[in-house]
């Protein structure tokens, strides 16, 4: 049986993520996003990724994700910015909403998926009101890392994981062997859902030699790998976008 990956990527500026964690840094003018290395990649295979992209940004982007759409992937939401999720419901409705709509404007395609920013449920109101608020603002789907099973009002796609370690995520693929991603793959049941960042391909980020912290570190050592990695099990799988059935 073939075995049913999904490859995602959160379209997002490393430099804006960074100062949301207190790491303000100064971005160089006409910086690269990463997307334009990350297609030049994708030209060489028949596969379908989901673009998970921060509304805030997606003007900058618009280009890229243009080419996307036309070549048929697919365009979902990951927040209107890169913050933490709004804890009162009526705010986070409309924070749900304002990211879609940002999105579908700009790329003029519906948006059906959602994963947002650090994976985070508002502690005030559980997973069952955060699944249904989804469903009011307009998703079919949710990318995350929580599961709440046959009573989700949305289909659930979380990132693959191992026990508590969600090892789909680009920053575990830093430190694991390539081999040791494809034999957990290999053995998985169900959708394989596995995620990286747009500046994991080539986007212009600060040299190590620049780190001042531990934060930065665990932000910038071993990001060159990823996308060597990511080729190779692109080559060994292929992709079906989230919201392209199953």
């Amino acid at each position: 049986m073939t075995t049913d990956v999904r490859l995602t990527v959160d379209v997002e500026d490393w430099y804006d993520g960074m100062a949301v964690l207190g790491h303000a840094g100064e971005r160089p003018a006409e910086a690269a996003s990463g997307l334009e290395g990350l297609t030049t990649l994708l030209r060489e295979h028949e596969a379908s990724l989901t673009f998970f992209v921060v509304g805030n940004y997606a003007s900058v982007v618009r280009p890229e994700l243009a080419h996307l759409v036309a070549h048929g992937h697919e365009i979902a939401s990951h927040g209107p910015d890169h913050g933490r999720l709004p804890e009162d419901a009526p705010r986070l409705l409309e924070w749900l909403r304002r990211g879609r709509e940002m999105v579908e404007q700009l790329v003029q395609v519906p948006v059906r998926g959602f994963r947002s920013p650090r994976f985070d449920v508002p502690e005030s109101m559980g997973l069952a009101r955060y699944r249904g608020l989804l469903a009011e603002a307009g998703y079919d789907y949710v990318s995350d890392t929580r599961r709440l099973g046959d009573a989700a009002p949305i289909t659930e796609l979380p990132v693959f994981a191992r026990g508590r370690f969600p090892v789909g995520g680009g920053s575990y693929q830093r430190i694991l062997p390539t081999g040791a991603v494809t034999s957990m793959v290999d053995g998985a049941d169900g959708p394989v859902v596995l995620y990286y960042h747009s500046y994991d391909f080539g986007a212009t980020l600060p040299p190590t030699s620049s780190i001042r912290s531990f934060t930065e570190a665990k932000q910038l050592i071993g990001r060159s790998r990823i996308a060597t990695v990511f080729a190779s099990i692109l080559s060994r799988y292929g992709s079906r976008a989230c919201g392209h059935g199953g």
